[in-house]
């Protein structure tokens, strides 16, 4: 290691262990198509860098790869092969390593890695044939966007973003939103709300926004209606929608008094917010054109309906 070197803060180092709540992501397990299409992400930038910088005469990049993060580890090599069996040991340990290590040491290989691509290598200027220069910025986003694309792929709860990998149940929206929500509806037995609320989840990994934003709807209505039925309030179990169920719930007197002024303005949130994402944008046609649903808009939709859930099921606790 060179003077003035920080050691790597490693990811194992700095998560921390779940607390047992009810989750729509995966965290303890990689599947194989995962840990291949990671290698093949690694091998577009590795092997770039290799063939346009002259660089690779001294060192090449895999080996080195290998070498620093196999420091970090404490290990003398992360695969079987040793430096005088292959130029390549590098490439070939990382491979296997990929293919047999533990789920967060791989995960600590992603996040060395992809940190090292996004703060060392996307800098450095590539010489081809001593004619021109480039660099290896646009290469590195593409690699760090196709990684999260494969994190979503595979429902996993990771996202790379700043230069490091994040869990997304440590993301403020997951463990002020999502997480909450989806522990009410399990504790309250509000099954029907908890079937459709993960199958937004399952709709957005797919990047299917508009039967994403189209469950979360249905969950926010399945919440009112079990409400009903836990109270023993009237309503249309086949025509009622978010806005008539809404009345219902104030007309029963649903909300404690001294919460009127909050939950009038909740109302309007309501009524003016998530029913309307639905209602314009999954629950009706389109006409001539297909809509396109942005990404960012379902995440949305997604935390509107879960922030509205937990705040009901709370108020439906309160009043039990």
């Amino acid at each position: 290691m060179n003077e003035g070197e920080s050691v790597f803060d490693l990811l194992s180092q700095r998560i921390r262990n779940s607390n047992g709540e009810p989750e729509v992501y995966i965290y303890d397990e990689l599947p194989e198509g995962f840990r291949n299409q990671v290698y093949y992400i690694m091998q577009d930038i590795v092997d770039l860098y290799n063939e346009y910088n002259y660089s690779h005469y001294i060192t090449n990049l895999w080996n080195e790869l290998h070498n620093m993060f196999a420091r970090e580890k404490g290990l003398k090599r992360l695969g079987t092969y040793y430096k005088e069996m292959s130029k390549q040991y590098g490439k070939h340990n990382i491979g296997e390593y990929l293919d047999r290590a533990s789920t967060i040491d791989i995960l600590d290989l992603i996040d060395y890695v992809f940190n090292y691509f996004d703060k060392k290598v996307r800098n450095e200027k590539m010489i081809y044939d001593d004619t021109y220069t480039f660099q290896l910025d646009t290469n590195v986003d593409a690699a760090i966007k196709e990684l999260n694309f494969r994190f979503k792929q595979h429902n996993l709860g990771y996202e790379f973003i700043n230069g490091e990998i994040i869990r997304i149940d440590n993301t403020i929206t997951h463990s002020n939103i999502i997480k909450p929500a989806l522990k009410l509806i399990y504790d309250e037995d509000f099954s029907g709300a908890e079937e459709e609320i993960k199958r937004a989840f399952e709709y957005r990994r797919e990047s299917d926004n508009k039967n994403a934003i189209l469950e979360a709807g249905k969950a926010f209505e399945s919440t009112m209606k079990t409400i009903c039925d836990k109270k023993g309030y009237k309503y249309d179990k086949t025509k009622d929608n978010a806005q008539k169920l809404i009345h219902i719930l104030e007309a029963n007197n649903f909300y404690p008094t001294y919460m009127t002024s909050h939950l009038t303005n909740l109302r309007t949130t309501l009524e003016t917010g998530l029913p309307v994402v639905r209602n314009k944008n999954a629950g009706h046609g389109q006409g001539n054109s297909i809509l396109n649903v942005s990404d960012e808009f379902a995440e949305y939709a997604l935390n509107l309906a879960a922030t509205n859930i937990v705040l009901l099921i709370k108020v439906y606790r309160n009043t039990k």
